[in-house]
């Protein structure tokens, strides 16, 4: 969880189930299909290349209806323990390179609170990728 804050990210609870809810398994196997086609790529050369990221993020974010009208949205970490995270989304922006195992190279998958849809990043040969799609069956 200390990569959330460490991103600008408010933890509202940490671990959050409901339910339901599918498992961080089933939020991630698409997201890193072989089959994956991103919704926004950002080149890892691009001079504004992080600030294009999250800007590209938080649209997609509203976009398919990730982020709930609160603000409220769930977070899985690569590499991390546990369960998802509810967090808010804040009005400044996030440090996504913060969300990655490794400094600079973000990988995580928010998820919208009812289960339904997912946004996941992650760092590719050339690019970081913005992928949006639905969990997967479990």
């Amino acid at each position: 969880m200390d990569r959330l804050g460490a991103a600008g990210l408010p933890v509202l609870q940490a671990p959050y189930a409901a339910p339901g809810l599918p498992s961080r398994a089933a939020a991630w196997r698409p997201v890193i299909s072989s089959l994956t086609h991103a919704a926004c790529r950002v080149g890892h050369d691009e001079e504004d290349g992080p600030a294009r990221l999250e800007r590209e993020w938080r649209r997609l974010l509203v976009e398919h209806r990730v982020v709930s009208d609160d603000g409220r949205l769930l977070v899985s970490l690569s590499g991390a323990d546990g369960d998802w995270a509810l967090v808010r989304l804040p009005d400044e922006p996030v440090r996504l390179g913060e969300l990655g195992p490794y400094r600079g190279e973000p990988e995580f998958v928010a998820m919208s609170v009812a289960g339904d849809v997912v946004c996941g990043v992650t760092v590719e040969e050339y690019d970081m990728w913005i992928i949006c799609t639905r969990p997967a069956p479990e």
